[in-house]
């Protein structure tokens, strides 16, 4: 089990936003804090940093939220009384009310399953995945690669925040349903409902593609 600062800030604008929106709102903190790599995951010279994204943006229930895991919670709270207003596309919206709660969390595997529910739809397959997952017939066989996958962003997690599993990971995703999600213009296979894991994540923190964008948000159930 690893311990870490976790921020959570909300923010609620002039109007309400929908989840299509999340890229905009990614889009206006990275250009109006450029110098901050965390909150775009790009260095000087245009190349991505490949790391479980410390900042994560996201729409729920119609307001901004964004959080903050490790260097990217402390960031978070130095930036919460910078924004009066941000600018989605070509609209600017008024910062109305924001909020931020910091904590500690724990991460890491756990005995007993944890039930989560996906906020946001999972995006659980790679390129080569989507292949297997469409070539197998049977349900139970397509539970079972998520369940594997599942356990690998499990593993991939931890090892970003330099914790090592000593547990053997079980994960149970007969509990979850296909959706169809666009992003960045292309149609992506994603999963919502609820699967279990002896892992604990933070709640709304993202597993999976495009956690940055506000995918694969969890929940934590029982």
């Amino acid at each position: 089990m690893l311990e870490l600062s976790f921020t959570e800030y909300q923010l609620r604008l002039s109007r309400e936003l929908s989840p299509n929106e999340t890229p905009q709102l990614r889009g206006f903190f990275g250009n109006a804090f450029a110098d901050q790599v965390l909150l775009h995951n790009h260095k000087e010279d245009g190349t991505f940093v490949y790391t479980y994204p410390r900042v994560q943006f996201k729409i729920l229930n119609k307001q901004a939220v964004l959080i903050g895991l490790d260097e990217g919670s402390d960031l978070l709270t130095q930036l919460w009384l910078e924004v009066d207003q941000t600018k989605l596309g070509v609209e600017t919206l008024a910062v109305q009310e924001s909020t931020v709660q910091k904590r500690r969390v724990e991460i890491g595997e756990c005995k007993k399953m944890v039930t989560y529910r996906f906020l946001t739809p999972w995006l659980a397959l790679n390129q080569n995945n989507t292949h297997r997952y469409r070539r197998m017939s049977k349900a139970i066989d397509r539970c079972h690669l998520l369940e594997r996958i599942l356990v690998g962003n499990c593993l991939s997690f931890a090892k970003s925040f330099r914790h090592t599993v000593t547990l053997r990971l079980q994960a149970d995703c007969s509990k979850l349903r296909p959706v169809n999600r666009r992003l960045k213009g292309i149609t992506m296979q994603g999963f919502m409902g609820l699967f279990s894991v002896n892992f604990l994540f933070p709640d709304k923190v993202g597993i999976g593609k495009s956690v940055s964008r506000g995918f694969g948000t969890v929940s934590r159930i029982i």
